[in-house]
Order: C-alpha cells, then sequence, then structure tokens
C-alpha cells in the first residue's frame, strides 16, 4: 500500500510538473505573439480652445494670430495653444487667459501603448530611442519659444535651435531602416523639413509652438505608425 501510495504521489507531482511547464510555454508563446510593449514619454498637458466644426479654421487662426499655436484637432474640436509637460504650467497659462477673457481648458494627451509584433519586435530599443529624441526636440522648441516671448532668447540662438532639431529628426531617419519605418520616417522628415524652412526665415514663438505642438503629438500617436 506504501509503495503505491509513493508511485502515485510521484506521478501526481510528475504530472503537476508538466501542467506548469506547458501553462509556462503557453504564457510565453502568448505574449511573444503578441510582441514587446513600447515605453513611451508620459504624455501632454495641452491647452485647447473648444470650437464647432464650421468655426474650426476661425478658432485656429485667431489663436495663432494671438501667439498660440493654433494648431487644430479636429477629432477633438479643438485648437492647441500650447502643450505642456506640466500640468501646473497648463493651469498657470489658463488663469493667465481667463484673465484675459480667453477661455480654455486644459486635455491631457497621452500615448496609447502599444506592442511591436513581428520583424519589428527587435526594434523596441530603437523605437523607445526615437520617441525620446523627438521629445527632447519638443522641449527644445517649447523652451525656445519661452525664450523668443521673454526676450530671453535671440533670433540666432532660435534658428540654431531650429536648426538642431531639423537635424536631429533627420538623422533619425537615416539610421531608421526597414519597411516598418516608412510612415515614422516619412512624418519625421515633414517635421524635420518644416524646421528647416522656419529657420530661414524670422522665427516667431507661435511657429515653434505649432512645430513643438506637431513632435507632442507625433508621440501621442505613435502607435499608429508601428502598431
Amino acid at each position: 500500500m506504501r509503495m503505491r501510495s509513493r508511485s502515485a504521489a510521484v506521478l501526481l507531482s510528475a504530472a503537476l510538473l508538466f501542467l506548469i511547464a506547458v501553462g509556462g510555454f503557453s504564457v510565453a508563446f502568448r505574449i511573444r505573439r503578441r510582441g514587446d510593449l513600447v515605453s513611451l514619454p508620459a504624455g501632454y498637458f495641452a491647452l485647447v480652445r473648444d470650437c464647432e466644426s464650421a468655426t474650426a479654421v476661425a478658432v485656429a487662426g485667431e489663436s495663432y494670430l494671438s501667439g498660440g499655436a493654433g494648431y487644430l484637432l479636429e477629432e477633438e474640436n479643438a485648437v492647441v495653444l500650447a502643450a505642456y509637460s506640466e500640468k501646473e504650467d497648463a493651469e498657470f497659462v489658463q488663469t493667465s487667459l481667463r484673465a484675459r477673457g480667453v477661455e480654455t481648458r486644459i486635455l491631457f494627451l497621452e500615448p496609447e501603448r502599444f506592442f511591436l509584433r513581428g520583424g519589428m519586435v527587435s526594434e523596441k530599443r530603437r523605437v523607445e530611442g526615437n520617441a525620446e529624441v523627438v521629445d527632447t526636440c519638443a522641449r527644445i522648441l517649447f523652451d525656445a519659444a519661452n525664450g523668443l516671448e521673454r526676450t530671453e532668447m535671440g533670433q540666432e540662438e532660435a534658428k540654431t535651435a531650429l536648426r538642431g532639431v531639423a537635424a536631429s529628426l533627420r538623422g533619425l531617419t537615416e539610421e531608421n531602416g526597414g519597411e516598418g519605418y516608412l510612415l515614422w520616417n516619412s512624418a519625421l522628415l515633414t517635421a524635420a523639413r518644416r524646421g528647416a524652412e522656419l529657420a530661414e526665415g524670422i522665427v516667431l514663438a507661435k511657429d515653434l509652438r505649432y512645430l513643438q505642438v506637431a513632435l507632442c503629438l507625433l508621440i501621442v500617436d505613435c502607435a499608429d505608425y508601428f502598431a
């Protein structure tokens, strides 16, 4: 009886180990099929003015002429005046604008989490590195816009910032290879060309803000380019 009990215990243990192994393999297989999760910057607090479809262009133009980015978010029926990394900064400007009779709201723009699949799984670090560079470029433009507004930065410094951003974005496209980067590289080149064009003329803070917002949204919509 004892030998049978021991044999049963051994068989039960072996069966449990087999089930655990199979379960572990199954989980690992599912994770591999899903791909590798990409980590992106936390997101941005956009200061926006709401508008109707019929008045969107007019509100965007008015916002731009007033010194804001004037970036139209059609899916939100809103126009972005500026984008901030910290909510407190957005709230400070919101209060200042309210005192001038301009009503705004703060919209949090959060990048969608997504998985890289297929041949792009091995590109996780590069994709995350791309997002970090774009985020850094957006911060440079943000600081440059504030510098111009406060007369703490001159035209040549602003142009240098723009050229640096354009070169960085263009450099990413030269290092990103493969079909998986086609859409992303195209968006980077569009932003790079815009930066280079702005550096050829008189640089305005609102133009820097517009390009900065465009880069922030590029990160927010990153999943659309890779998922």
